[in-house]
């Protein structure tokens, strides 16, 4: 299993948001989903991506003169089609200020348990462990397997986030190997969750309520997005849809505005326009009508 590989565009050590503890967060790329509001683009394609930094760029255009697709530029909003890099990296190595950095990159199950091996000192005093998210780790079933099944012979606690849409074998095998699922639902209309993500929700909840029937340990985490599925209704429909399969712990994870400057990185725009992150009383209100419903709302710290 420490031979199995994978591809992994960034790895946080020091991680709070993802399960309980201190955590060592592994992303991993590619994602079945196409969220509007998709806080890591740079984690959708299952490929490495050359991404560009703007604050460091100086704009001395030596990335275009190298590139032989020519398709580097410093414009925010280039609208050429990168699908045509190369992957070189010429442009990466001719960029003496590390505005331009390659995402993705492939790792083995063994570096990954490693690592994690370095920091269990620090997942003891935390009640910490290892979080795998991405992208989608489903999508790369064998690497997170090999990954969480080395994690468990060093007795280090782990965590999968996914967002449900995947072969329900592909679940099972990894519900057998892992501490915690934190699984993400989008919205409880069928209508609104395939304009949303651009897929079906049936499958995402036909899995979690499979899932629970395995009495895995499950956190139902809900993306806030302003005007998408913020609203009381929405919030308490997702409440009481992951009741009614069996999950009754639920975390609401605040809009972080923050996610647009990612776009840039790609010369995209930035879909969802100008939002803010709702208020600290408005979550709180959320969260108080889930516990009304009987739900165990898990807190999580808010974005600053």
């Amino acid at each position: 299993m420490r031979d199995i590989q994978g591809m992994v565009f960034a790895v946080d050590e020091m991680a709070t948001h993802d399960g309980p503890g201190l955590r060592m967060t592994v992303y991993l790329k590619g994602c079945p989903l196409r969220c509007v509001w998709c806080h890591s683009p740079e984690s959708i394609s299952p490929r490495p991506e050359v991404v560009w930094y703007p604050t460091r760029c100086i704009q001395c255009g030596k990335c275009a003169e190298v590139c032989p697709e020519g398709l580097r530029s410093f414009l925010p909003l280039d609208p050429k089609d990168r699908s045509g890099c190369l992957l070189c990296q010429l442009c990466v190595d001719a960029c003496s200020q590390g505005a331009l950095e390659v995402k993705g990159g492939i790792v083995s199950a063994g570096e990954i348990a490693d690592y994690a091996g370095q920091l269990i000192p620090f997942f003891r005093r935390s009640g910490g462990g290892v979080t795998l998210t991405g992208g989608e780790p489903t999508l790369q079933d064998d690497f997170t397997i090999a990954i969480l099944t080395l994690c468990r012979h060093a007795d280090i606690h782990t965590a999968v986030e996914t967002c449900g849409f995947a072969p329900w074998d592909k679940l099972e095998r990894i519900a057998r190997v892992t501490n915690l699922f934190l699984f993400d639902l989008k919205h409880p209309d069928e209508k609104l969750h395939r304009r949303y993500t651009g897929v079906s929700g049936k499958p995402i909840i036909e899995n979690l309520a499979r899932l629970a029937s395995l009495d895995a340990a499950l956190i139902v985490r809900v993306p806030l997005i302003p005007g998408c599925n913020d609203s009381p209704a929405t919030v308490r429909a997702i409440g009481r849809r992951s009741a009614e399969v069996g999950v009754r712990r639920i975390s609401l994870l605040p809009f972080n505005p923050a996610s647009a400057g990612k776009y840039v990185w790609l010369h995209r725009p930035y879909p969802l326009g100008d939002l803010k992150t709702q208020s600290d009383a408005y979550v709180a209100a959320l969260e108080g009508m889930l516990r009304d419903d009987g739900l165990e709302v898990i807190p999580r710290p808010r974005v600053c």
